[in-house]
């Protein structure tokens, strides 16, 4: 299908193909640091490809990218922004019920950033007890397989990968002019025992904001992994129109 990009519309066009549509598709990552080789929006990057790859297999309107994030992890780096779970919830509800008025069935966010996933589970069930519209949360479904097949290196425990073998593949696919092979650098973290039972400041565990081996990237390994997770996305989304009749 053809691409429809909601911010191209006119009003009235908007409405009716939204309500012709029934889903909306909000891409949202972060501004963080990402080592000295990616760039702070590598988030956004990917949010923006694997959203602007399943809007047109699937047929839903594509919103504008929403590019902040709660990024406590690695706020005390360079180059790092946040907002609070607390406003990001909010503004995905108001948002929501907004698309709803617009005729909008479904809102699938397709999330860049995993740090923003308490904020968007908070916000998907804020709007099912206003019955807006059905949020789904799409955080790289399906990657973590993929990684296995195609990778060496695997995600860590809470399915953590950042500027690594994965993530720079990914971005070596969809943004290559973004990507500085001269400066990547190995840096394997050492995570603390306890690193899955407590908040863990990633300066504890990151000397650069690197937690792998980039170095392994390629972008036949990175157009590898974004499709497996379209592939997941598409099918799930599939299923949820059909469900709407």
């Amino acid at each position: 299908m053809s691409l429809v990009r909601y911010e191209h519309l006119n009003g009235e066009e908007a409405r009716q193909i939204l309500t012709a549509r029934r889903l909306a598709i909000l891409p949202i990552g972060a501004i963080e640091a990402h080592g000295p080789h990616l760039p702070v929006g590598t988030d956004n990057l990917l949010a923006q490809a694997i959203a602007e790859r399943v809007a047109e297999q699937v047929g839903g309107v594509l919103l504008p990218l929403l590019p902040y994030g709660q990024v406590w992890s690695l706020q005390d780096f360079p180059g790092s922004l946040s907002v609070s779970n607390e406003i990001l919830s909010g503004l995905l509800v108001d948002l929501g019920l907004s698309l709803q008025r617009q005729g909008a069935a479904i809102l699938a966010v397709i999330n860049g950033h995993i740090g923003n996933g308490a904020a968007l589970q908070s916000a998907a069930r804020r709007l099912y007890a206003l019955k807006g519209p059905v949020m789904y949360v799409f955080t790289y479904p399906g990657l973590g397989e993929a990684a296995a097949r195609i990778c060496t290196s695997r995600p860590l425990p809470g399915g953590y990968f950042h500027a690594d073998e994965i993530e720079t593949s990914m971005v070596l696919h969809v943004a290559p002019q973004h990507v500085r092979r001269d400066r990547m650098i190995r840096e394997e973290p050492q995570l603390p025992p306890d690193f899955p039972y407590r908040p863990v400041p990633w300066t504890e565990i990151t000397r650069i904001g690197v937690l792998g081996d980039p170095t392994l990237a390629t972008a036949e390994k990175g157009a590898a992994l974004i499709e497996a997770v379209v592939a997941q996305i598409v099918s799930v989304l599939r299923l949820a129109l059909q469900r709407l009749g």
